[in-house]
């Protein structure tokens, strides 16, 4: 999994006026923020002992596994919020507005896991996510953190860290992922043609 496409698209935003670019900013900002959050959490609780931790093959293996995990929910939580916003003020009903979250989760874990990461992903991860969306209040997920609450607990939850630990970490360790997604929110606003994609997925995807 890389978030190297979301830093050069960073670099160089372009419009969101498309549902395949909206795809790519749910894949890449999901990647992004689950990366980050998760590896400065560990090199923060392991301190200057953190190379040994990620050089180990056995622990590696647990960093990746736990990364994995935690780009699903960060997946679902976005992909949730981006199409809250896309079908908000009446441009898409509830039932499109579900049919276009699962369409950019689907993508997102299509694209941006190899084929050794995708066997990480949670068991019934797509069925969790459609269950999800039959039940999502839509008007609160596209304001604010409603839509971001699963992969805020899960970035403490999936971490190879002792229980103790995360005991102690939790409310830092969720705040510093609020962070991140206050500014994924903020770049979404910037970016996003609402009109544009709730378009094309009424004509062509919905």
């Amino acid at each position: 999994m890389s978030w190297i496409g979301g830093l050069r698209e960073r670099l160089f935003p372009q419009p969101l006026d498309s549902v395949a670019a909206l795809d790519r900013f749910v894949g890449q900002r999901a990647a992004f923020v689950a990366q980050t959050s998760l590896y400065g959490y560990l090199k923060a609780r392991m301190g200057m002992k953190y190379p040994r931790y990620f050089e180990d093959p056995g622990f590696a293996g647990l960093i990746r596994a736990a990364s994995v995990k935690l780009f699903v929910s960060a997946a679902a939580d976005l992909a949730v919020h981006s199409a809250a916003v896309v079908g908000s003020d009446g441009r898409l009903d509830a039932d499109e507005r579900a049919a276009l979250a699962r369409h950019a989760f689907d993508a997102a874990l299509r694209h941006a896991l190899a084929a050794d990461d995708a066997a990480e992903v949670p068991p019934g991860a797509a069925d969790a996510f459609a269950a999800r969306v039959r039940g999502t209040d839509w008007d609160a997920a596209a304001s604010g953190e409603a839509a971001f609450a699963g992969s805020t607990a899960d970035v403490v939850r999936v971490a190879p860290v002792v229980d103790e630990f995360k005991a102690l970490d939790r409310p830092i360790v969720r705040n510093s992922m609020r962070f991140r997604w206050r500014e994924v929110r903020r770049e979404l606003q910037r970016r996003l043609d609402p009109a544009s994609v709730a378009a094309e997925w009424r004509r062509d995807g919905g």
